[in-house]
């Protein structure tokens, strides 16, 4: 009887740590159609995002995939122009700070990102570094993508961003070995209802500029300062409990000027809409 009892009440530990153990659940599905056009261009860029989130413990996933096709206006047709397999991964390390990891796969490259995102009272800080292997001729490329210091005041944040890039490889003359690029950025709601919510955001890039290997060629150019600037409308909408429905939409223009040479500055101005829906289990 002792023995039956002893295997009885091990047994039952072990069913108990069984079925307390954490799971790999999934918590999300959704879709997005992402529709860009840049003056200047040819055609129109659409692509198609289908996303599903896991969870296992305080470990959160994102598996995604994606089609991209590409309209031309001076052939009048569609055709498919790239795709992409990623893979994000979240953990929060403290009550503050929650660590990420992402890899990214298309047809022109791969990319291999780390990532952080830290929140200390109203204070903010968050960053993506990659490396970008790409595939053919162009180079390879570590970015950073920084904001270090950002500030929430109520529903409104500001932070400083600061993208930089190094150009890896055989950097011929000429060529761009590192660009930087300095902005502010704003967050603000406009509206918040019972089911519909409406934002705002805005990208403001005071200074921006290149490190050439030796004298820039005729062909580069750099935005002027506050030359490139980015405003977004975002729209949320809870159908249900579960489900929501979005859309977002910016407005981006730019204004370049060449390095080396006197020619009129180059303006550029690129639309882009994003519409989805999310499910949240």
């Amino acid at each position: 009887m002792k023995k039956l009892a002893l295997l009885l009440t091990a047994l039952g530990v072990v069913s108990a740590a069984a079925y307390a153990a954490p799971e790999l659940t999934v918590t999300s599905v959704g879709q997005e159609l992402e529709i860009e056009h840049e003056n200047g261009t040819d055609g129109t860029t659409a692509w198609l995002f289908n996303s599903v989130g896991l969870k296992y413990d305080d470990w959160s996933f994102t598996a995604t995939g994606a089609k991209q096709w590409k309209y031309s206006d001076k052939n009048d047709d569609v055709t498919s122009s790239n795709h992409r397999l990623q893979f994000d991964v979240a953990k929060p390390v403290t009550d503050n700070l929650t660590l990420k990891g992402r890899y990214r796969g298309q047809n022109n490259l791969d990319r291999f990102q780390a990532s952080y995102d830290y929140k200390y009272g109203m204070f903010l800080s968050s960053g993506d570094f990659f490396y970008d292997s790409v595939n053919g001729t162009d180079h390879d490329s570590f970015h950073a993508e920084w904001h270090p210091i950002g500030v929430s005041l109520g529903p409104v944040q500001v932070k400083y961003y600061f993208e930089y890039v190094k150009t890896l490889g055989d950097v011929q003359v000429g060529e761009v070995e590192e660009a930087f690029d300095h902005q502010i950025r704003l967050y603000a709601p406009l509206y918040k209802g019972e089911r519909l919510t409406l934002s705002t955001e805005g990208r403001f890039s005071f200074h921006a500029s290149n490190e050439y290997n030796g004298e820039a060629n005729a062909t580069q150019k750099v935005y002027d300062d506050f030359g490139n600037n980015r405003v977004y409308l975002k729209a949320n909408y809870v159908m249900t409990e579960n489900l929501n429905v979005y859309a977002n939409y910016y407005y981006q223009f730019r204004d370049y000027e060449f390095e080396t040479v006197k020619k009129d500055n180059v303006k550029s101005y690129t639309s882009n809409l994003v519409l989805g829906w999310s499910y949240k289990f």
